[in-house]
């Protein structure tokens, strides 16, 4: 590597050998007049002490302070919170997962990812292998180094008959895990598989203590240590001052959720919490036009839906159901109205234009009356009520459900659409009754996305979808290196759920969030809220 050489008494040299002194100086107090007086005392002409004290003050601006802390409002909580990795369900689980544990790698911003506890990660010639060299000397909570027996005992909870993880449809092409010796471990697949780390950097695959049963405390290697842990109340975490990586800054955060969207905004703009989740697009300029608030906003592939239990669904003319409603979402007006430009349309299948594997190629379904018409009454379903269950789970997901009530009954078709709240949503109502609304994060890729909730059997399938064919190309599309047999296969999966499956997305979801405005730090990963969770780390406050 070859360096840019300093010119000997230049500004370069100034600031580098004077650096120490000059932050020390803004640390207490100096201002940019203090720093150029004293440059211009020690002889620097006045241009260039100019330039170093822009230099100086604006890097001390930009380097984080420690201390302070901070108060999340998430949309939803309830009894079925939990600080256990393999159960996570919704946001408030993945950003408390995030403050309390670690992963094998990283995702980044570009949903790339890069080594976290392990320092390497080793394929073989054809992805069938991979190697993971662990991070030495890294420590969790209770005070226990890490080692590899950690990461088999974590690892090995999502693979198997018996497992019980959310995400294990992520991982099921793992045959076993080996460990090599105390920091190398090594994953053996039973087909190859190019993105397994991408899929290990997603929010359930945590590493946790060997042996742990009980989450209740939180025990990773994380950058806050739990204190307090109440599912459905709130939850907080402290720095961990044995930390192995940069940061955390923040002395404490505090996590919990306030359902009502009103309530939430009005929180966040009096001042009670630092940040809040989801802010309803209707309130974006208020908050931008409110001094001390921002707005994070980043564009994803986040959706909203109205899915259909296949298996509640009448055995005569349930296809023909689900195509009228279907052609009664107005698109158009969630985008423009509800969403207020800060989304975009979807069409009723998951993988938007946001992923790299989106097929163009599928007609976009617009509010359409006279075909809506044609598959009810083909239906045979009549007068009957069909019950739609909805809660206000993002932007939109509401709206979308009363506006196609109105369409509905343009043709005779009765939707009775009964609101709830979200606490404790997920647990009492998702994939429980025959239709429902839901919110659904992105994933990394079109493949774990339809691998977590459209391949037969997972447990996050809430429409029961199963589809032998959909199975078999889901599996055939991951060992793909032709781009034209991937493109293809995966333009036939998305037109199989466009045709068949249980799903009404109307639209996809620009992920926005408040934050008070000294709230530094912020990260960008569209997967979900808080730049995808991945901000605790990082988050400081310049106050």
């Amino acid at each position: 590597m070859t360096h840019k050489p300093r010119v000997p008494g230049s500004y370069e040299e100034m600031l580098s050998s004077d650096q120490m002194r000059l932050q020390r100086m803004l640390r207490g107090g100096a201002t940019r007049r203090d720093v150029m007086r004293y440059l211009l005392a020690g002889g620097l002409a006045a241009s260039s002490a100019s330039l170093i004290a822009g230099t100086a003050t604006r890097a001390f601006a930009d380097t984080p302070k420690a201390g302070g802390r901070m108060t999340f409002a998430f949309d939803q909580h309830g009894p079925a919170d939990t600080l256990d990795p393999i159960m996570f369900t919704n946001t408030i689980d993945y950003f408390r997962g995030r403050m309390h544990y670690g992963s094998l790698v990283r995702l980044t911003n570009n949903l790339g990812y890069v080594p976290e506890l392990a320092e390497e990660v080793i394929p073989n010639e054809n992805a069938s292998v991979w190697t993971f060299k662990l991070r030495k000397g890294v420590e969790f909570h209770n005070g226990k180094t890490l080692t590899a027996d950690d990461v088999i005992y974590s690892m090995n909870r999502h693979i198997g008959e018996n497992s019980t993880s959310n995400a294990a449809a992520l991982v099921s092409m793992i045959d076993k895990w080996e460990k090599v010796n105390d920091n190398e471990v090594r994953a053996v697949l039973k087909s190859p598989y190019s993105d397994l780390p991408i899929a290990l950097g997603t929010f359930h695959f945590k590493i946790v203590p060997e042996g742990t049963e009980d989450f209740s405390a939180g025990i990773g290697t994380g950058p806050f240590r739990n204190t307090e842990f109440k599912p459905g109340v709130r939850a907080v975490g402290v720095r961990f001052e044995n930390y192995w990586d940069e940061g955390p800054y923040l002395d404490e955060i505090e996590t919990y959720a306030i359902s009502d969207p009103v309530s939430r905004v009005n929180a966040f703009i009096n001042g009670d919490v630092d940040a809040v989740m989801n802010l309803p697009p209707n309130n974006i300029e208020t908050v931008n036009a409110t001094e001390d608030r921002d707005v994070w906003e980043v564009e994803s592939g986040a959706f909203i839906n109205i899915e259909a239990q296949m298996e509640m669904l009448p055995a005569t003319g349930g296809q023909d159901v689900l195509l009228a409603m279907k052609h009664l979402q107005d698109r158009q007006r969630i985008v423009k109205g509800v969403l207020q430009g800060h989304g975009s349309l979807g069409n009723d299948q998951p993988i938007g234009p946001t992923y790299f594997d989106h097929c163009a190629d599928i007609p976009q379904r617009e509010l359409d009356l006279d075909k809506a018409k044609y598959h009810f009454q083909k239906s045979g379903l009549g007068s009957t009520a069909i019950e739609l269950v909805a809660a206000p789970v993002a932007p939109g997901a509401v709206e979308q459900c009363t506006f196609m009530q109105r369409e509905a009954a343009k043709i005779g078709m009765n939707i009775d659409v009964r609101n709830v709240s979200t606490d404790g949503y997920y647990s009492s109502i998702w994939a429980q009754v025959p239709f429902f609304v839901v919110r659904w994060n992105m994933r990394p890729s079109a493949n774990m996305m339809l691998s977590l909730a459209w391949k037969t059997g997972v447990g996050w399938n809430g429409t029961k979808f199963g589809n032998e064919q959909f199975d078999q190309l889901l599996e055939s599309s991951r060992a793909a290196t032709d781009p034209d047999v991937r493109r293809q296969m995966y333009c036939d999966l998305q037109t199989i759920l466009y045709n068949e499956g249980g799903n009404m997305i109307p639209a996809h979801l620009n992920l926005t969030d408040g934050v008070a405005s000294d709230v530094k730090g912020r990260t960008s990963n569209p997967l979900t809220n808080f730049g995808g969770s991945e901000c605790p780390q990082y988050l400081w406050r310049d106050a």
